[in-house]
């Protein structure tokens, strides 16, 4: 079969959600390719290259994606939408409330399209449950990480004579971050050889004002390439994340970053973490400061369970990644793709009746 994955972009969801599956469906012999976007003739709202069986169209979110998803079922193609957010439970304090959740938001194009969709694939069974009853053909794959991509082998970085406790993101998580900053700061009293590390935006680094400066560092936002090398500073990596119904159905994917790269984290118990972390083996499951301060003060001062944590760590991500999930994407793939050809059967009949 021929698929072609459509990139809402090709930073880090772009490559979880549709580069890595398609090179996946690639080494299992299918003629997969990912793009960024989807060019349309804008008087018939089809592709451009009509050539492929299935379109895999990452958060589908305006007019123009219903208008294709349509075009594609009476040409007899699959429209398959891939969504990895709760965008109609999108928070206050994230930048994309308005674009989601204001007047005329996005949220119910996102939703419009998932009813027009031969299928929706989603990224945790939480937001199975919210796309369900829009599209019984939803689908629960989790993200996975491709370790043959070379750049989840980084040359190690390490600063000599520092415990490095970092995070990375977005701007999306500045309120999720803050609970933390006290404990952070604590965390530096007591531990002169912990440096806190900030990934990304310049807002959630400036939390750490009241951090000494030989004790922190900012990392500017780098391309998906440099992203692992940039992660691979941090001796322990972090998590948080506030208790709501957006973050509920959030992925474990920031933990799989850092066991890719056998590195310990700590994370808020949210569902997703719930299932990835062990106790004590791979990562710590924190719910208030006292036990964000007392596992990572055990962290820092323990070299030989960083070490192990971060190996065992490394071993869970090895059992996800991409190739393994490969045949549930195709078989759902070409799962839907029969059912759209039975269905085309069945409409040209009744149309020749």
């Amino acid at each position: 079969m021929r698929v072609l994955f459509c990139c809402a972009n090709l930073s880090g969801s772009g490559h979880y959600r549709c580069v890595y599956p398609a090179r996946a469906l690639r080494r299992r012999g299918h003629e997969a390719d990912w793009q960024l976007g989807v060019t349309l003739d804008p008087r018939t709202f089809e592709p451009t290259d009509l050539s492929y069986d299935v379109y895999v169209i990452q958060m589908a979110q305006y007019k123009g994606m219903l208008a294709l998803l349509k075009r594609l079922s009476a040409l007899g193609k699959v429209g398959l939408v891939e969504v990895d957010d709760h965008v109609r439970a999108t928070p206050f304090y994230n930048p994309a409330f308005r674009s989601f959740r204001g007047r005329g938001g996005k949220a119910r194009a996102v939703e419009e399209c998932a009813r027009a969709a031969d299928g929706v694939t989603v990224s945790t069974p939480e937001l199975a449950e919210i796309f369900t009853p829009l599209n019984p053909n939803t689908f629960p794959l989790p993200n996975c990480i491709d370790l043959e991509d070379p750049v989840w082998n980084p040359e190690a970085d390490k600063e000599e004579g520092r415990v490095k406790v970092g995070w990375a993101g977005s701007p999306t998580h500045l309120d999720d971050f803050r609970p933390l900053v006290p404990v952070l700061e604590a965390l530096c009293r007591r531990y002169p050889q912990v440096k806190v590390a900030v990934g990304g935006p310049e807002e959630v680094y400036a939390l750490l004002a009241n951090i000494p400066e030989d004790q922190k560092e900012y990392l500017p936002p780098v391309p998906f390439e440099l992203y692992p090398k940039m992660l691979a500073r941090f001796d322990i990596g972090l998590v948080p994340l506030l208790d709501n119904a957006f973050n509920r159905c959030k992925s474990d994917l920031k933990g799989l970053e850092y066991s890719a790269l056998g590195i310990p984290f700590l994370a808020s118990p949210l569902p997703a973490y719930r299932r990835l972390v062990e106790e004590g083996k791979n990562g710590f499951l924190c719910s208030h400061r006292r036990e964000w301060f007392g596992r990572l003060s055990l962290l820092v001062e323990k070299e030989e369970l960083r070490r192990r944590m971060g190996e065992m760590a490394k071993e869970f991500v090895e059992r996800r990644m991409s190739n393994h999930y490969a045949p549930l994407w195709e078989g759902i793939i070409e799962a839907l793709l029969l059912r759209r050809r039975l269905l085309s059967s069945v409409e040209a009949a009744s149309s020749s009746g």
